[in-house]
C-alpha cells in the first residue's frame, strides 16, 4: 500500500473531540452529497441519498425494496397465507436499519431535518415488516421497542422543521401523535410497564413542554447534569438528545 493511502493528514486536520458526535457534510468528486462521522479511531463517510454505504442490494437501491419485492412475487405463502422473511434476509434487514439509524445520527447533529425523518420512516418500514413477516415471534418485542427511537428521531425532525417554519401547532401536534405511535409500541413489546419512564417518552414530553411554557433553571440546570453524565459515560446519542432539548428551551418558541 503506497504513502498516498494514509489518511493522517485528513485525521489532523478535522482532530477527534471526546464527548461530541462530529459531522460534516461534503461534496464527492462526481458533485454528490456526502456525510462524514469522526470518530475517534478515523472517519466514516456515507452517502446522504441511498444506503448510507452506497451498496446496491442485488440490483435493488435497498434490502428493504428487495424483500418486498421477493415476497410480492414468491408465489409459495406459509400455512399462515403469509410469506416469511428469511433469516438472512431478516439480519440484512436489521444491518440496513443501523447503517440508516447512524445516519439519521448524523443528519441530526447536521440539522438536515428532512434526511433524518426519511431514514426514520425507512427504518420504520423495515420494522413493520420484520413484525408482520418476521418468521421469528420471539424477536418482535425486541423488535417493537427498536422502533420507539425511530418514532422518536421521526417527531425531532418535524418537530424542527415545523418550528423553523414558524408552524408551532404543527409541532405540538406531531408530538402528541409520536405519543401515541409510542405507547402502542409499548403495547404491542408487552412493555406497557416501561413506557412511562422510557426514554423516548420522556424526551417527547419535555419537548411538548418547551412549546409552551419557559422552563425553571432548576430543570435546566437538571439537563445540564444530565448531559454532562450522558458525554462522561460516552452514550454520545442521549447526548445529542439533551443538547437538543437545551437548545429548544434556549429559543422563543
Amino acid at each position: 500500500m503506497s504513502s498516498s493511502s494514509d489518511i493522517t493528514p485528513i485525521l489532523k486536520d478535522w482532530p477527534w473531540q471526546s464527548g461530541s458526535f462530529g459531522a460534516r457534510t461534503l461534496s464527492g468528486h462526481d458533485g454528490r452529497l456526502l456525510i462524514q462521522v469522526r470518530l475517534e479511531v478515523g472517519i466514516i463517510q456515507l452517502e446522504a441519498d441511498g444506503r448510507p454505504d452506497g451498496n446496491a442490494s442485488l440490483g435493488f437501491g435497498s434490502v428493504l425494496d428487495r424483500v418486498r419485492s421477493q415476497l410480492a412475487g414468491s408465489a409459495a405463502p406459509t400455512a399462515g397465507g403469509d410469506l416469511s422473511i428469511t433469516a438472512d434476509d431478516a439480519c440484512d434487514l436489521v444491518g440496513e436499519m443501523l447503517l440508516f439509524r447512524q445516519r439519521a445520527m448524523a443528519c441530526a447533529v447536521l440539522e438536515l431535518w428532512p434526511r433524518v425523518r426519511r431514514d426514520a420512516l425507512h427504518n420504520m418500514e423495515i420494522l413493520e415488516l420484520l413484525r408482520t413477516r418476521g418468521a421469528d415471534s420471539a424477536e418482535r418485542g425486541r423488535h417493537e421497542l427498536w422502533r420507539a427511537n425511530e418514532i422518536k428521531m421521526q417527531v425531532r425532525a418535524e418537530v424542527a422543521m415545523a418550528l423553523l417554519a414558524g408552524r408551532k401547532s404543527e409541532a405540538a401536534i406531531s408530538i402528541d401523535r409520536g405519543l401515541d405511535a409510542l405507547k402502542k409500541t409499548f403495547v404491542r413489546a408487552g412493555a406497557l410497564d416501561q413506557f412511562e419512564q422510557s426514554i423516548e417518552a420522556q424526551y417527547l414530553r419535555g419537548l411538548r413542554e418547551s412549546l409552551t411554557l419557559k422552563l425553571p433553571a432548576s430543570q435546566r440546570l437538571e439537563i445540564e447534569r444530565r448531559l454532562l453524565a450522558a458525554i462522561r459515560g460516552e452514550n454520545f446519542e442521549l447526548a445529542a438528545i439533551l443538547r437538543d432539548e437545551l437548545r429548544q428551551m434556549g429559543s422563543t418558541l
